[in-house]
């Protein structure tokens, strides 16, 4: 019993050193789990920057990546604590390369930011900063140009008379807010399908009616010291309207109204193009209803708005009709806008959607539609046209599509056709057209009437998609007086962070 009691107290003390050794690794433990834990921390703070700054840059790519765009990113980084230059802070704005890794994608935008974050346990360890770096990319697609490649919307003469060649062959539209929808106009007029023109076609309104006119870009490159935006036949013509011209007329020309006021309104550029509450506006023009002009009458361009040491980007030009409490806005407004400059001349086309009027008979016509980049490879582009091929009975009348470069080349890599009656509705499909075959859709009436109706059709753009101008073109075999409502976009949210590059 003595010698056991003797080698116990030999023994004491023996586990003090693995307490110190486990305190060791305990404390390690704790500070590599504090120092992680602050990484992390920071590593999301710094993607947080990183998404907010390219989000806030991309919206002026590409032509301002140098200027707007990088400096908007560094600024919008910096609100998120990361400010370039500033305690070791590196925040690099850069361009995209595009799905082939050679040409840059235009509408995308990569920002990276890195920063020196300082440890605190870790320092016992001989590690005093950690470098953290994130990046993120973001994508703007923006409204796609419609109607005109040019600096002109519409005809500047009848394609039908002798003398007028290359012409777009249709004349910009407006309907008053109280036109039947069957008229062809979706979003202006307030009258559902078929209840009739009149202020009490209806108490509810055509649902996809809404208060705000058409849009339309001019897009302003460096190099313009000053521009024009000049208007043809914008006025109603009424009572009888300007039927041998550009078509015109006052459809409830019985209800004592004198016809509707048209507003046109130029804004300054900015990040929402198709959103106009909040821009900035540079001129405003009323115009109100004009007599009725004679077959032979000349057509006349009017300066609406200039524009001297202009901004580059794109100005927004609303045409608008005003909503009155008298009976007076039935008219159907027809009329074509250009622009002119000094330097550098601006591109003008319809962004968003657009209404036109087509006068045409016994011929093929093609429209030019819009412009969608090859930027645009592997995303799916989209056309609705509301009211289309509103031709005579019994004869064949056959609306195709014509792809990039140039809209000479018919489309035949698919699509799929659907349709709807109202834009609350489902759509229904129709048909799907397989890659070899030609997209059209057979508008020949009455088998195939889509008097009132929208029709959808949708392409998935290949890997080698060139990129260019689409058209629709129109083949008739009688006559037609059309006015239609098309819209074009690309599927997917317009701003959104790319994840993956």
């Amino acid at each position: 019993m003595k010698r056991r009691l003797q080698r116990l107290r030999s023994e004491h003390g023996a586990v003090l050193p693995l307490v110190g050794i486990m305190l060791v690794v305990l404390l390690g433990l704790s500070a590599f789990a504090t120092d992680l834990g602050w990484f992390y921390l920071n590593a999301n703070r710094a993607q947080r920057a990183a998404d907010a700054a390219a989000l806030a840059g991309v919206i002026y790519m590409p032509a301002e990546f140098a200027t707007t765009a990088s400096s908007t990113a560094l600024q919008i980084a910096g609100a998120n604590g990361f400010t370039d230059g500033v305690d070791g802070v590196v925040v690099t704005p850069s361009k995209v390369k595009d799905a082939g890794g050679v040409t840059d994608s235009p509408y995308e935008l990569r920002v990276t930011v890195t920063a020196t974050v300082p440890t605190f346990f870790l320092k016992v360890l001989g590690k005093s900063s950690q470098t953290i770096t994130r990046s993120a990319v973001a994508e703007f697609v923006p409204p796609l140009p419609m109607g005109s490649p040019q600096s002109q919307f519409g005809n500047a003469c009848d394609p039908r008379q002798s003398g007028c060649t290359n012409q777009p062959n249709f004349w910009a539209n407006i309907h008053g807010k109280y036109t039947d929808t069957k008229m062809g106009d979706a979003y202006s007029s307030w009258c559902p399908d078929k209840s009739g023109s009149g202020k009490n076609c209806d108490t509810s309104p055509n649902p996809s009616w809404r208060d705000r006119g058409y849009l339309y870009g001019i897009e302003v490159a460096s190099g313009t010291t000053s521009f024009t935006v000049n208007t043809l036949d914008l006025a109603l013509h009424t009572p009888g309207g300007d039927p041998k011209r550009t078509g015109d007329h006052n459809v409830c020309g019985g209800c004592g109204g004198a016809g509707h006021t048209v507003t046109a309104t130029l804004y300054v550029p900015d990040s929402t193009p198709l959103d106009v509450t909040d821009a900035i506006p540079v001129c405003t023009v009323t115009k109100g209803p004009e007599p009725e002009l004679a077959a032979g009458a000349p057509y006349v361009w009017e300066p609406l708005c200039t524009v001297v040491n202009p901004v580059t980007g794109i100005y927004t030009l609303e045409i608008k009709v005003d909503t009155p409490n008298a009976n007076d806005d039935t008219g159907l407004n027809r009329y074509s806008l250009n622009v002119t400059g000094i330097g550098a001349t601006p591109h003008l086309y319809g962004i968003g959607d657009i209404s036109i009027f087509n006068n045409i008979s016994a011929i093929s016509a093609d429209f030019y539609l819009a412009e969608v980049d090859s930027a645009y490879r592997g995303k799916t582009f989209v056309v609705e046209l509301y009211d289309p091929g509103d031709a005579q009975n019994n004869v064949s009348n056959i609306i195709s599509f014509r792809g990039p470069p140039d809209g000479t080349i018919p489309w035949t890599s698919g699509c799929r056709i659907s349709t709807r009656d109202e834009v609350t509705d489902d759509w229904s499909p129709l048909a799907t057209i397989g890659s070899g075959s030609p997209c059209e859709i057979d508008a020949t009436r009455p088998a195939h009437n889509y008097d009132g109706k929208w029709l959808k059709t949708e392409f998935d753009l290949p890997a080698g998609y060139p990129g260019g101008w689409w058209k629709v073109h129109y083949a008739y075999n009688g006559t037609a007086q059309d006015t239609t409502t098309w819209r074009a976009y690309i599927i997917g949210s317009p701003l959104h962070l790319v994840l993956g590059k």
